[in-house]
């Protein structure tokens, strides 16, 4: 079916990734700065076909919209050149399906990079109102990073902190403290 098709599409583009989110020291490596040539290409052409094959139909599922966002990823040679653009019309669609506070914080990250790190923050703040994600690390985290490109060290530091007390995995938080590390020593 068109559904499980975009399903096994979804699944493959990320599992694709997966040799790139770790560097050789075990830390992870965030998706824009990952080596795209240790990616797995023969499950990123696996993704590619399935997605193809999903759009047979003219159903659109959330399967078909969170594989569309992973194949727009994996079709950009590196994370500079991600279509953003396209990236944050694929989530303005998936919100309307599935508007769940997770693919809100998405989103945000999709318009941050389209209309800039205040844009994401304005976003963000909405889906901090509504609480759900109130002991999510990445809520946090993703407040501090766009913290940090628009110039605001010190409420980015205050904001990597935060994330710091949430439960995450041990390399998501030598992540999170090396990020919060290095912000420190430009600042100072």
């Amino acid at each position: 079916t068109p559904r499980s098709h975009a399903l096994v599409a979804l699944m493959a583009l990320h599992a694709a990734r997966i040799p790139a989110r770790l560097n050789a020291a075990g830390e992870l490596v965030r998706l824009e700065d990952q080596d795209r040539r240790t990616w797995d290409m023969s499950l990123n052409s696996l993704g590619f076909q399935h997605l193809e094959q999903s759009m047979q139909a003219s159903c659109e599922s959330a399967f078909h919209l969170q594989a569309a966002i992973a194949a727009t990823h994996a079709a950009a040679p590196d994370g500079t050149a991600t279509d953003w653009t396209t990236i944050l019309a694929l989530y303005d669609r998936l919100v309307l399906l599935t508007p769940t506070p997770v693919v809100r914080l998405n989103r945000a990250v999709a318009l941050a990079r389209v209309a800039g790190p205040a844009a994401g923050l304005a976003a963000l703040a909405a889906v901090d109102r509504a609480g759900s994600l109130a002991r999510y690390y990445l809520l946090p985290a993703v407040r501090a990073e766009l913290l940090a490109e628009s110039g605001q060290a010190k409420e980015a530091a205050r904001a990597y902190r935060e994330a710091l007390t949430r439960q995450c995995s041990e390399p998501e938080r030598r992540f999170l403290q090396s990020r919060l590390d290095a912000l420190t020593r430009r600042s100072a």
